[in-house]
């Protein structure tokens, strides 16, 4: 049972004596810098904590952590999707309840043992969220930032243990909600989203341990009473056959095409992975053209998603942009995606979207897509305006006077998509002397002119719309970009999206119908191309204001060379979100899913470059700091057993200098011998390298806080 309690840190012991870990917030942000990753239940480091703010709020980590989740009832309209989802499911059992201190609720449920449901922001209704694994919820007797009103608990129960349905509704991502039908209305499936609604269905089942005949069977009657229309009784028999292939564990993670593209029932992340993308990435009718395509491809949906964005970025060409002081941002992309050879279905997972482009625009996918970047010359001439040049007027012989004419009529659509199936030959040019492509890619998301300064390259592109989608795998990444300057200006104009195989289909996928889609986004691109500045609304840009910070915060190494543009990263992705809403506006919804999809980025640069600085002196002791830990090196030691004397002296120095500052290495004199004593090195161990950087949890916090914790 839980009663009303006294101080912050009285209720914050009570919570960790119950098993739940606990931290300190700011209002609604962790006040420590690893966010919930920090909470804790040891009784010394809370009451460090509460000495040292002693006005902080509560937070109690959920999921697997404290085995809680909490769902969110926010005013009036979480009410009424609350009363939607209880009409169909029935009543939630009697539970522990806080009131927040802006007129909301907080139901506590337990979460059975073997069960990991993560945060999920709009899936269940409006205004209806789940704080699960990975996230916190704000707790009594913490103060509403905003309203001062304290949060209190309403009831004394303990918590009721969460019903499947609630379990089930979140898993499968169900939008047949308060937000889309009034209570008792019947809830329908439409065209273009029965695939994907009845594979969710069938993963969750099969989840459970459902046989592939009991499967059919249900997702017939749900075929017959709310798709509409309703599937042929053959597509509907494929779904259960093709989700019934994979194991009934309910431990194993499941990826698209199990259940749904954004599944929340997942296992950690055991490897570094990135973690799946979750729900709030998936919106509109990019994440719909997703979903529908999952089930029937091994291609990671990751992969499908990014590479839609940036195809519809390129096929809209130079119109809707997002301005910044001076800069125009367009809305070009450039992608990378990393992954195994053969392995990562790296390419498999660009032809989805590019047959939906195909038949939106045939004269873009024919002429304005290519491959090859070897030379900035070359990527010019494929964007080049009209080259003249002055042609004599000769007259019996002799030269009368010049004329100008065209000598090339040079491109007129300056879109261009470049898909590099070996981005490692790309990186490989980067390195030689005199190239210019860097440079030239650089100016291209930028939006400049580009022109070769050489008197023998007279072409030059102005107004050019250059989008880049690349394959590699880590391995020729790593290999290939520490050769080179590559690092410095060019990675952070790229998104890195670690890919690799979601499933097996060892006859391949289903056909999928596209046209619904196909219409939808041709609408969309149509507004898109009468759009010119786009904005944010109150809320929105509300959310901005919290989210900023972080993410125009500088980070050491190659992983903050690497991301360095986030801010601007994040609002290119957000406006066509936005776009692909047939908005001009950028709000919370569309925010919050580039927020998640650049979550994805930033942890899978962070799997793929970890704490390396992109210095090979720097990295090499590094690595033997590690090997030798807990002991460490002197320089002596790095300059001879490490080297082998083929470094010099200050070549080391400036590299522990370096590591120093990035906080990687420390340094303790040696005194156990005679005479002068010597440094000795020790490298500064972390859990991974968001304990360090942890951009990605102050992303999915703050975000989930808007939208989750009113």
């Amino acid at each position: 049972m839980v009663r009303s309690l006294g101080s912050p840190c009285d209720a914050a012991m009570d919570y960790a004596s119950r098993g739940w870990p606990v931290l300190p917030l700011r209002g609604k942000v962790p006040s420590t810098p690893h966010g919930s990753k920090d909470a804790t239940t040891e009784t010394h480091v809370i009451r460090e904590w509460f000495e040292m703010w002693p006005s902080a709020n509560v937070g109690i980590a959920t999921g697997s952590r404290s085995r809680l989740i909490v769902l969110d009832v926010d005013g009036s309209d979480g009410e009424e999707s609350l009363e939607a989802l209880e009409a169909e499911h029935g009543r939630l059992p009697d539970t522990l309840e806080a009131r927040t201190g802006n007129s909301g609720r907080h139901l506590y449920f337990a979460l059975p043992e073997e069960a990991v449901i993560r945060n999920s922001s709009g899936i269940l209704g409006k205004r209806l969220d789940i704080r699960g694994e990975g996230g916190y919820v704000v707790a009594p007797p913490s103060v509403h930032p905003v309203t001062r009103q304290r949060y209190e608990w309403a009831t004394v129960w303990s918590p009721a243990c969460v019903p499947e349905w609630l379990a089930l509704a979140v898993e499968s991502g169900s939008r047949t909600l308060a937000s889309e039908r009034s209570p008792g209305s019947t809830s329908r499936i439409s065209e273009g989203q029965r695939n994907s609604t009845l594979a969710s269905l069938a993963g969750s089942m099969r989840r459970r341990g459902m046989t592939q005949e009991a499967i059919e069977a249900a997702l017939l009657a749900e075929n017959t009473a709310r798709c509409d229309p309703p599937l042929s009784a053959n597509e509907v028999r494929k779904v259960a056959r093709s989700v019934s292939r994979y194991p009934s564990d309910p431990n194993i993670q499941p990826t698209a095409g199990q259940s749904s593209a954004h599944a929340v029932l997942l296992r950690k992340s055991e490897d570094g992975w990135p973690r799946p993308l979750n729900g709030a990435a998936y919106h509109g009718v990019f994440g719909e053209l997703v979903n529908a395509v999952a089930p029937h491809t091994e291609a990671d949906p990751a992969a499908l998603l990014i590479q839609t964005l940036v195809m519809f970025g390129s096929v809209i060409g130079r119109t809707a942009h997002w301005r910044v002081e001076a800069d125009t941002h367009y809305l070009n992309l450039n992608v990378v995606l990393v992954g195994a050879t053969g392995k990562g279905r790296k390419g498999t997972s660009g032809g989805h979207a590019r047959r939906v482009f195909e038949q939106i625009d045939p004269e873009w996918s024919r002429s304005r897509v290519t491959s090859g970047l070897s030379s900035g010359e070359g990527l010019i001439w494929a964007v080049r305006d009209p080259i003249e040049k002055q042609e004599r007027i000769k007259e019996h012989g002799r030269v009368q006077a010049y004329q100008t004419v065209i000598d090339d009529p040079g491109i007129s659509d300056k879109r261009l998509l470049v898909v590099e199936s070996e981005f490692s030959s790309t990186l490989r040019v980067l390195n030689r002397d005199g190239n210019i492509l860097s440079a030239l890619m650089r100016q291209a998301w930028d939006g400049q002119d580009l022109r070769a300064l050489t008197k023998n390259s007279p072409a030059k592109a102005s107004g050019a719309h250059i989008s880049i989608i690349g394959q590699i795998t880590r391995d020729e990444l790593l290999r290939d970009l520490e050769r080179t300057e590559a690092a410095n200006g060019f990675g952070n104009r790229i998104l890195w999206v670690c890919v690799r195989r979601s499933k097996e289909l060892p006859d391949g996928g289903g056909a999928v119908d596209t046209a619904p889609f196909v219409e939808q986004i041709k609408t969309a691109v149509a507004v898109a191309r009468d759009v010119n500045d786009l904005c944010r609304d109150t809320e929105a840009g509300a959310l901005w204001h919290r989210i900023y910070g972080r993410l125009s915060a500088g980070r050491p190494g190659l992983l903050g060379a690497m991301t360095g543009r986030a801010e601007a990263q994040v609002m290119r992705l957000a406006c066509l979100f936005a776009l692909g809403d047939l908005s001009h506006t950028v709000q919370v919804a569309h925010l919050h899913a580039a927020l998640e999809l650049w979550r994805y980025c930033f942890e899978s640069a962070a799997y793929i470059f970890g704490d390396r600085l992109g210095d090979p002196t720097a990295d090499g002791i590094l690595a033997a700091l590690r090997a030798a830990a807990p002991s460490g090196l002197t320089r002596t030691e790095l300059l001879h057993d490490v080297f082998g004397r083929n470094r010099a002296a200050a070549e080391i120095g400036r590299a522990l200098n370096v590591l120093e500052q990035s906080h990687l290495v420390r340094r303790e004199d040696d005194r156990s011998g005679a005479g002068r004593p010597a440094e000795r090195w020790f490298v500064i161990e972390v859990n991974d390298v968001n304990d360090l950087n942890d951009l990605s949890a102050a992303v999915v916090e703050e975000t989930s806080s808007t939208s989750s914790l009113s």
